[in-house]
């Protein structure tokens, strides 16, 4: 007898079907592909531990550029690690990053998946190839990836920043309205040709009217179904508004470049998100 599927199971394999049910019928992008860092066996990400105690400067260049009046005299390192990388900004380009420690089963990979911060971190052998492509405004930044008991300073922090907003061709994009997150059922293209962002967000504003923006159930979210992007040189991108897409995407030069080269740590993905 086979056993049992477990609900939750059940559940992912139901969001599954729908979801290529849904966007799997037109053709694939032949110059975009989504990118994502493969998740392990036994963990998500390849870092156990990001150590941050372990940077020479992070404290004092905290104190000396980003310290308020506010702050208590104790600010956990962390913290101060999160305020300076946050979205839209560079730090120091002499910051040091500390070392992160990587599960005991992961594989020293050219991207290392699991630090947060907005960034990647890559071999030097991947920037080099990265900073000739357009990955938009970035900083490198000083970090060590230990791996069982052996640290390598063969990698840097990526931080980099690049948004397809701009290039959004709304009138030619399509959208869909829903409810909930398993509510696939509730799912329906929207008729609208938008022109821009705003005026998806003045369709948000009427079809939630009167509903509690935590009322899960009942909110209605817009979310793109396909973008069409207007002629651009984009390699490495993702999309800052909430009305368009979370995932990252690369140009398809990119793409044939990482394979020729056998980059590891990536997941290159066919898509229909973004043409």
């Amino acid at each position: 007898m086979d056993k049992p599927v477990h609900i939750l199971d059940q559940i992912a394999i139901q969001w599954k079907n729908e979801e290529e049910r849904f966007f799997l019928d037109t053709e694939f992008s032949e110059n975009y592909i989504k990118v994502e860092m493969p998740i392990g066996k036994k963990h998500a990400w390849q870092v156990d531990y990001h150590d941050i105690s372990k940077s020479a400067n992070l404290e004092s260049i905290f104190n000396d550029h980003y310290r308020t009046e506010e702050d208590d005299d104790f600010v956990p390192l962390m913290n101060m690690y999160n305020r300076m990388m946050r979205k839209g900004a560079f730090p120091s380009a002499e910051l040091d990053l500390g070392v992160v420690k990587l599960y005991a089963e992961a594989k020293l990979t050219d991207v290392v998946n699991g630090v947060e911060g907005g960034g990647w971190i890559v071999s030097k052998r991947l920037f080099e190839i990265l900073k000739n492509f357009n990955i938009g405004d970035y900083q490198v930044y000083k970090i060590a990836v230990q791996s069982k008991k052996v640290v390598s300073e063969d990698y840097v922090y990526l931080h980099f920043i690049n948004y397809a907003d701009d290039y959004v061709n709304y009138p030619l994009s399509v959208f869909y309205k829903g409810k909930g997150y398993f509510d696939f059922a509730a799912r329906a293209i929207l008729p609208e040709s938008f022109q821009s962002s705003e005026e998806i967000q003045a369709v948000s504003n009427r079809l939630n009217e009167g509903v509690s923006w935590s009322d899960f159930r009942e909110n209605v979210t817009i979310q793109s179904k396909q973008i069409v992007l207007n002629p651009n040189e984009l390699d490495l991108f993702a999309f800052k508004n909430y009305f368009l897409c979370r995932e990252q995407f690369i140009s398809a030069r990119l793409a044939q470049t990482l394979l020729d080269e056998k980059i590891t740590g990536l997941e290159f993905i066919k898509t229909t998100k973004v043409k």
